[in-house]
């Protein structure tokens, strides 16, 4: 794992989300409270989610969506207002039913990684409200995605979570 990633390190690999920090942000120690770090990985989620086709059309045609099963979250830097952010979204591994992977959240004004956000995502049925398995379609898109995350440089921790 690497010490010291950098949002340098990522070059070549496209940010699902960039933003210069807002200062409504700004919580009572100066630099963006952690709420506004959940929301812009939400933001991130849904982005990608939509980007593997997996959006209203999708959930009206197949009734079928993604729901939050776990999340773990690690700070490693402060960001301020008025610096950018850059949100990179890299799938690890997927099962029949469930994906999961990391945001890494980099201060792109000063480089450094600002935190990660790692998830487990399961695919339901509206209907049943129960897991079901991702459709082929869907199913090699994710592994396209996992593919090209192996691309990516080393975390500087392992993930904790993974596929149940």
């Amino acid at each position: 794992m690497s010490a010291a990633l950098r949002v340098e390190d990522m070059a070549g690999i496209e940010p699902i989300l960039v933003l210069t920090v807002p200062p409504e942000f700004e919580d009572e120690n100066g630099h963006v409270n952690i709420r506004h770090y959940f929301d812009l990985h939400v933001r991130a989620a849904d982005r990608t989610f939509e980007a593997l086709g997996i959006n209203e059309g999708y959930r009206a045609a197949r009734g079928m969506s993604v729901f939050s099963i776990d999340h773990r979250v690690r700070y490693l830097d402060e960001v301020l207002v008025g610096q950018d952010v850059a949100v990179y979204v890299l799938f690890l591994a997927r099962s029949a039913k469930i994906v999961h992977g990391v945001q890494a959240l980099f201060n792109a004004t000063t480089g450094s990684l600002a935190n990660t956000f790692e998830f487990v995502e399961g695919h339901v049925s509206l209907e049943q409200r129960r897991t079901v398995p991702w459709p082929e379609d869907v199913a090699a898109r994710l592994d396209a995605a996992i593919a090209d995350g192996k691309t990516w440089p080393a975390l500087p921790h392992e993930p904790g979570l993974g596929l149940r």
